[in-house]
């Protein structure tokens, strides 16, 4: 039987003064009807769940053929470890990895990575491009491995346009993302978005908020369903990363266009730079 090594690694700190949390939690509650979904949304299970342990001669998951999970993407061993391997035309679905109610077997599992935590040897620094803090790799990192999650504080939309307003009074740094889920319509090459998660680690946050933008990145992010209809933001090595290399991601999507009016200035300084980093789309 192959065995999955589960390491779980979470006890990275941050060096300013920001709560650190391990996943997303909840804004404070603020009486919407917005927020009663999206607490009753975060308090869900899925109920979607495998019988790879039963219906497996090795139990082990296998995402196209026994495992009801997984979809267009996979987990693959490479460079010993799992990577995330997809297609191409398959890259706006989403991530779904066996969850709590699965009968599989946790210590052979090939369909959970997320849900174990942030990879090992990763570094806050000082950048001297961006001038700021960010976040580096000690180590070489495959493609399509597992960086960290990008956690923080769920929002309602109402709540994150209170936050940008006040981000853009003040000149404040802004950390909300908001991750676009899109379903190809039938019989089209058009896309609709089907979901829209926002999140905030400005002051409740994990190391994921200190990857900075870049035009020409080394990491991706895909919307990764567990436990719950919420997906956590999961951070994947874009190509192969060298050991020392900043971690960067692009905050605005790549192939989907941004506004770029009243963008604060990029400081990536690759060939394609656009010159301003893309404004957060809701």
């Amino acid at each position: 039987l192959q065995f999955i090594m589960i390491d779980i690694h979470d006890d990275y700190d941050h060096k300013e003064a920001v709560e650190y949390i391990l996943e997303n939690v909840l804004m404070p509650d603020d009486g919407s009807l917005e927020f009663k979904r999206l607490q009753d949304d975060y308090n869900s299970q899925l109920t979607s769940t495998c019988s790879c342990a039963t219906n497996s001669n090795n139990n082990v998951c296998n995402n196209r053929v026994n495992c009801c999970h997984g979809g267009d993407f996979e987990y693959k061993q490479a460079n010993n470890e799992l990577v995330l391997y997809k297609n191409e035309d398959q890259r706006f679905n989403s991530v779904t990895e066996c969850n709590d109610l699965c009968k599989c077997l946790l210590q052979q599992c090939s369909n959970r990575l997320v849900q174990l935590g942030p990879r090992k040897n990763l570094d806050i620094f000082n950048s001297p491009r961006y001038k700021s803090m960010a976040l580096r790799t000690l180590v070489d990192i495959p493609s399509g491995a597992f960086i960290c999650e990008y956690a923080g504080e769920l929002l309602t939309l109402k709540e994150a346009k209170r936050r940008l307003e006040i981000i853009d009074n003040c000149n404040k740094m802004n950390f909300i993302l908001c991750l676009h889920e899109y379903t190809k319509l039938k019989n089209s090459t058009d896309y609709r978005v089907s979901q829209v998660t926002i999140v905030d680690p400005t002051y409740r946050g994990n190391i994921g908020r200190y990857l900075n933008h870049s035009c020409q990145p080394n990491c991706e992010i895909f919307a990764v369903r567990i436990n719950c209809p919420i997906p956590k933001i999961g951070i994947f090595a874009k190509r192969n990363i060298s050991a020392n290399e900043e971690l960067c991601f692009h905050y605005g999507g790549e192939d989907l266009g941004h506004d770029l009016a009243a963008g604060k200035p990029c400081l990536c300084l690759s060939p394609n730079c656009v010159g301003v980093l893309p404004n957060t789309r809701f």
